[in-house]
C-alpha cells in the first residue's frame, strides 16, 4: 500500500520522464532503433541520473524502484511503437492480437537500480506456425530486444500464449508467482484481460492450498538457509529472514487466499491491524531504499549487506555520525528493527492465513471479515477456559480482550501456562499482548507473583528458551528486564559474532536447552553439570544478563554487566549468595574461554589464579555450562574437541584445586622418585636403567607437572630412536623423528617431534605446518640439557579443520626434514601456495582488525605471556616465530587460535638466560613484531 503522498510523487516522477521521453525518442522518419540508439541511449543516461539524485535526496524506496520501471515501460514503448511502424501498411491492419506484458518484480514496478528485467511477449496461438513465430511477431520481438541488447541492457524475456503460460504455471510455483504478477505495458488489453482471467479460473482456483503449503515450504526453506534470524551481522535483504521475500510471500498468498494485494484492503476488513500495516510498510519501503544504495555503491545486483558496504551505505543514506561504529550502528540498528518488523509480522499473518481454522483468524473483539472471508462456520465446542485462556490443540487463546486487563498478571502468567502445557500463543494472543504493553507498568515490575512466575519459568530447565523468545517477539521479555530489551537490535561489533545482541543471547538458552536432553557430544558431555544444579534459573539468568553491558559504551562490557546484574538481582529479590554468584558468572563469562584457550594449563599459577577468581565449586560448574552455551551461540562451527577437552581440562583441575587437591600442581612437591619408578616399570625389558634416569635428570621439573607415566616414556622411546639415527651410517644426524597420534575425540592430531636444539627452530617447525596445510592449535617446547628437542604439537588440516591423514602426514615429515637439513628458503613460497582466493577476514570498508600486542609477566612466575591478535593471514605463525627466534627469545609454549580470520596467539617466553621479559626489551619486541606482520601484507599480490 502506498500513501496519497507518495502517489502523487510517482506520478510527478512518471510526468517527468515521459516529457523527457516525448522529446528525446520520437525518430526520424524512416529511422529506425538501430540507427537512432544515441538518443535512446541520452534517455536512459539522463533518466537515470534523475532517480539516482532522487534516491540520494532521500527519495522514499517504493518512489525510486518505481521510478526504474517507469523509465523502462516508457522506452520499451518507444521500441515497440517503432517495431510496429516498421511493417509495411498491411502488415499493420493485419496486425494480430499482442501484448508486451511484465512479470515478476518487473510487474509490481519494483526495480532496484540493477535488478532483473523480465518480460513476456503474449499472443493469441494464432501467430505462431510450427516452432517459429510468424513475421510479425519476430519483428516486434528483434525491433525490442536487439536495441535492448546494443544498449547493454540485461533482460529475461519469453514468447507465451495464454495456454502456454497456464502450462507453465501449473508445472512450476515460482513461474506461477511470477505470472501472478503481470502487469501490461503496452499492446492487446483485452488479451492481457484474457489471460488474467484464465491465470485465475486454470491456475489459481484449485490450488489455493496447494499453492500457500508450497509457498510455505519455500519460505522455511529460505528462512533455513540464511540464518533463520531477522538479525544477521550481514543480512540478505532480498532472501533473509525479514527481508524483501518474506514480505512478498505474504501478498502472494494474500492474492491466492483473498484475491487482493493490498494490505489496506486487509485492514479494512480487520484482518490486519493499522499498526501491522504500517509497520509492514514501512519496513519495506526501508529496505528497498537500502537495496537501492547497495545497487548504486556496487554498481551491479547485490543483495548481501556484507560488513564492508555497511559504512558507505550507512553514510549515503544519511547516517552522518562522526564516529563510524556510532553511524553504522545507528544505521544497522533501524535496519533490524524494520527487519524484525517483517518477519514477526508476516510469520503472524501466514498463520492466520493458512494454519489457522477461519473461524479463529481474526484478532480478539474485532467484527467479520466480510467480503474476504468465506460464510461463517458453526463454531466447534471449546474446552473449559483455564486463568482466561483456552487451550485448543497447539494453541493458547484469550477467552476475551479484556482478560489482561482484568487481571495484568496474566501478561506473565500466560508463557507459564504456555511452557507447562507445551504450548504456543495463538497469532492473535500475542498481537493483543503487544496491544497491552502498558500494563507491565511500575507496579507489575514490582508484584511478587509476576517474579515468582518469572523465575519459575526460569527453572524449567530445558524449556526456557522457547519461552523466553515468545516472551521477546511480543516486548514483554525487554519490557519486564528492560536491561535485556536494549539489546534489541544492538550490532555487536566484535569480528566473531553473527547476530545480533539480542538474538545472540537468546540462542545462548536455546544451546542451553539443548543440554538436557542431548544424546550425543558436545552438548550431552555437560548433561551431568547442568542435571547437578540446584538453581537452574541462575544459569539462564546468567546468560539472558550476561551481555547486558554491550548497551552501554563506557569501560568493559564484562564488568558493567555485573553492575546491571546485581540491580536485576535487587529487583527479582534474590538472596546475598545468589546475587553474588550471578555477578562473578558475568564478570567473568569470558575468563573461562580465553584461559583454557590462550593460557598454559600446565602452568600451576594459571590455574590458581583462574580459581581465586571462580571462588566455588558451583560457580565453577555454572560458568562451565555458560562458557559452553556462550561459544556455541556465537558460532558452533567454530567450536571443536579440541576447544572442549581445554574447556574440561581447566574445569578438572580448577575444580580439584577448589576441592582442595593438588594434584594438578605436582612440581616440587612431586615425588620424581614415584614417576621414575613407573617410567622404569612400563620400558621394562626396552631400555637400560641408565637411560630412563639420564632423561629424568635431563629436563625440568616442569615437564614432569605435565607428563603422566605413559608419555614420558613415549619421549624416552623417542629420544632413543633419535639417538640411534645418530650412529646410523645412512641417515643425517640432523634428520627429525615424528611421532604421530590421531585423537578422534578430540579432534585434533599430536604431533612430536624429537631433534637437536638450534636457533629458530621453533619457527621452522611452524613454517613447516604451514607451508604442509596444517594448522598448530597448541604446541609444549622442551629441551634436555643434552641438547635433545622434545616439542609436543596438537593439530589439524588447516583446510578441513580435522585429523592430519597421510598424505598431509608424510608431506609435513618431508618438508621438515628439508628444512632442518638444508634451510628454509622455500618456505615463504611453499606457504603463499596456500593463500586464499577471498580475503580470509572481510572487514569494514577502509578498515583492518587491528594488531594488538600485549606482555603479561603475572600469569606466569617464570616466564612471560606475549600475546598477538591480529588480521590472519598466510604465514603468519611463521613470521611471528622466526621474528621471536632472531630476537633470540626462547618459547617454552604458544596457545594458536584461529577464529573468523582473525589470529589470537599466546607465546611464553623467556630470554635465554631464563629471566622475564621487561622494559625496552617489550617495546623492541612489540616493534618489530609489528614490523613482520605488516611486512604480509606488504607482499599480498
Amino acid at each position: 500500500m502506498v500513501s496519497t503522498h507518495s502517489y502523487a510523487q510517482m506520478h510527478a516522477l512518471q510526468q517527468k520522464i515521459e516529457t523527457n521521453a516525448a522529446a528525446r525518442l520520437e525518430l526520424p522518419p524512416g529511422r529506425t532503433p538501430a540507427q537512432e540508439l544515441a538518443r535512446y541511449k541520452a534517455f536512459l543516461k539522463v533518466e537515470t541520473h534523475r532517480l539516482k539524485l532522487l534516491h540520494r535526496s532521500g527519495g522514499r524506496g517504493r518512489e525510486v524502484c518505481h521510478g526504474r520501471a517507469v523509465i523502462l515501460d516508457v522506452l520499451l514503448r518507444y521500441l515497440w511503437n517503432a517495431a510496429r511502424q516498421s511493417l509495411s501498411a498491411q502488415a499493420q491492419r493485419e496486425f494480430p492480437p499482442l501484448a508486451l506484458v511484465a512479470i515478476g518484480g518487473y510487474g509490481r514496478s519494483e526495480l532496484n537500480p540493477f535488478s532483473d528485467i523480465d518480460f513476456m511477449f503474449l499472443h493469441d496461438g494464432q501467430v505462431v506456425g510450427g516452432s517459429k513465430p510468424l513475421p510479425h511477431l519476430a519483428r516486434i520481438v528483434d525491433g525490442i530486444l536487439y536495441p535492448l541488447w546494443d544498449l547493454g541492457l540485461k533482460v529475461g524475456h519469453s514468447v507465451r500464449s495464454i495456454d502456454d503460460c497456464v502450462k507453465v504455471a501449473n508445472s512450476d510455483m515460482q513461474s506461477k508467482t511470477s505470472l501472478i504478477e503481470a502487469r501490461l505495458i503496452i499492446g492487446d488489453d483485452r488479451l492481457f484481460s484474457r489471460f488474467q482471467k484464465a491465470l485465475i479460473a486454470k491456475c489459481v482456483e484449485g490450488y489455493v492450498d496447494k499453492y500457500i503449503a508450497m509457498r510455505l515450504e519455500d519460505q522455511a526453506m529460505r528462512r533455513a538457509k540464511f540464518g533463520n534470524s531477522a538479525s544477521m551481522q550481514e543480512p540478505n535483504l532480498k532472501n533473509g529472514c525479514g527481508g524483501l521475500r518474506d514480505y512478498q510471500n505474504l501478498l502472494w498468498m494474500t492474492f491466492f487466499k483473498y484475491r487482493t494485494r493490498s494490505l489496506k484492503d486487509l485492514q479494512e476488513q480487520e484482518f490486519v491491524s493499522e499498526a501491522e500495516r504500517k509497520q509492514l510498510e514501512s519496513a519495506y519501503d526501508f529496505l528497498l531504499r537500502v537495496r537501492t544504495e547497495m545497487h548504486y555503491h556496487t554498481n551491479r545486483a547485490t543483495d548481501v549487506l556484507s560488513k564492508n558496504l555497511q559504512p558507505a551505505v550507512a553514510h549515503n543514506l544519511g547516517y552522518l555520525e562522526r564516529s563510524p561504529s556510532k553511524r553504522i550502528e545507528r544505521f544497522m540498528r533501524e535496519l533490524y528493527t524494520h527487519s524484525r518488523n517483517i518477519y514477526l509480522i508476516t510469520r503472524t499473518l501466514e498463520q492466520r492465513m493458512a494454519l489457522v481454522p477461519q473461524s479463529a483468524r481474526r484478532l480478539p473483539g474485532l467484527s467479520s471479515l466480510g467480503a474476504l472471508l468465506p460464510g461463517k462456520r458453526k463454531r466447534p465446542p471449546q474446552p473449559e477456559p483455564v486463568d482466561g485462556f483456552r487451550f485448543s490443540g497447539e494453541e493458547i487463546h484469550a477467552t476475551s480482550n479484556r482478560v489482561f486487563r482484568d487481571q495484568p498478571r496474566r501478561l506473565m502468567r500466560v508463557f507459564l501456562h504456555a511452557q507447562q502445557r507445551g504450548l504456543r500463543l495463538h497469532p492473535d494472543l500475542a498481537q493483543l499482548i503487544r496491544n497491552q504493553l502498558s500494563l507491565a507498568d511500575r507496579s507489575f515490575l514490582n508484584d511478587q507473583h509476576v517474579r515468582e512466575t518469572f523465575l519459575e519459568i526460569l527453572n524449567q530447565r530445558g524449556n526456557v528458551a522457547p519461552v523466553l523468545r515468545a516472551m521477546h517477539e511480543v516486548g514483554l521479555l525487554g519490557k519486564y528486564i528492560p536491561e535485556f530489551g536494549k539489546l534489541t537490535c544492538l550490532v555487536q561489533h566484535e569480528f566473531y559474532h553473527q547476530y545480533t545482541a539480542d538474538e545472540h543471547t537468546l540462542m545462548c538458552i536455546e544451546q542451553l536447552d539443548r543440554i538436557w536432553e542431548a544424546k550425543a557430544p558436545p552438548h550431552s558431555l555437560y548433561q551431568p553439570l547442568f542435571q547437578s544444579l540446584e538453581k537452574p534459573f541462575l544459569l539462564y539468568l546468567a546468560l539472558l544478563l550476561h551481555d547486558t553491558g554491550k548497551a552501554h559504551s563506557r569501560g568493559k562490557h564484562s564488568e558493567t554487566g555485573g553492575v546491571i546484574a546485581t540491580r536485576v538481582a535487587r529487583r527479582l529479590h534474590l538472596d546475598a549468595a545468589t546475587t553474588h554468584t550471578l555477578r562473578v558468572l558475568i564478570e567473568n563469562h569470558l575468563l573461562m574461554a580465553s584461559t583454557s584457550q590462550r593460557r598454559d594449563l600446565d602452568d600451576p599459577m594459571v590455574i590458581r589464579t583462574f580459581a581465586k577468581q571462580i571462588e566455588s565449586q558451583e560457580t565453577l560448574a555454572l560458568l562451565t555450562i555458560l562458557t559452553f552455551a556462550d561459544s556455541m551461540a556465537t558460532s558452533d562451527k567454530l567450536w571443536n574437541g579440541f576447544k572442549d577437552a581445554l574447556l574440561w581440562t581447566l574445569h578438572g583441575k580448577a575444580s580439584m584445586l577448589l576441592s582442595g587437591g593438588t594434584e594438578f600442581l605436582r612440581a616440587e612437591e612431586k615425588q620424581r622418585e614415584a614417576l621414575l619408578d613407573e617410567v622404569r616399570r612400563l620400558l621394562d625389558g626396552q631400555l637400560g636403567v641408565d637411560e630412563i634416569d639420564g632423561h629424568f635428570e635431563a629436563l625440568p621439573a616442569r615437564y614432569f607437572q605435565i607428563h603422566p607415566p605413559r608419555e614420558i616414556a613415549e619421549d624416552v622411546l623417542l629420544a632413543n630412536r633419535f639417538m640411534r639415527l645418530q650412529v646410523a651410517d645412512s641417515e643425517n644426524p640432523l634428520q627429525p623423528v615424528v611421532h604421530w597420534r590421531n585423537e578422534p575425540d578430540r579432534g585434533y592430531s599430536v604431533v612430536k617431534i624429537c631433534t637437536w636444539d638450534r636457533a629458530g627452530l621453533f619457527s621452522k617447525i611452524a613454517g613447516s605446518f604451514s607451508a604442509a596445510g596444517l594448522s598448530i592449535l597448541s604446541a609444549r617446547i622442551f629441551t634436555r640439557q643434552d641438547g635433545i628437542v622434545l616439542d609436543t604439537f596438537f593439530a589439524v588440516d588447516a583446510k578441513t579443520g580435522s585429523l592430519i591423514g597421510r598424505e598431509r602426514r608424510e608431506e609435513f615429515e618431508r618438508l621438515l626434514g628439508t628444512v632442518l637439513i638444508e634451510g628454509e628458503a622455500d618456505l615463504p613460497v611453499l606457504i603463499a601456495r596456500h593463500q586464499s582466493a577471498r580475503p580470509l577476514w572481510q572487514a569494514y570498508a577502509g578498515e583492518r582488525l587491528p594488531t594488538q600486542i600485549r606482555f603479561d609477566n603475572e600469569s606466569s612466575e617464570s616466564r612471560t605471556l606475549i600475546e598477538i591478535e591480529t588480521e590472519d593471514r598466510v604465514g603468519l605463525l611463521y613470521a611471528i616465530c622466526q621474528t621471536l627466534a632472531v630476537l633470540d627469545l626462547d618459547i617454552s609454549s604458544a596457545k594458536i587460535l584461529t577464529e573468523k580470520g582473525a589470529a589470537i596467539d599466546s607465546f611464553y617466553v623467556r630470554e635465554r638466560d631464563g629471566r622475564q621479559v621487561t622494559g625496552e626489551r617489550q617495546k623492541q619486541i612489540e616493534r618489530r613484531l609489528r614490523q613482520a606482520i605488516a611486512s604480509l601484507d606488504a607482499s599480498r599480490p
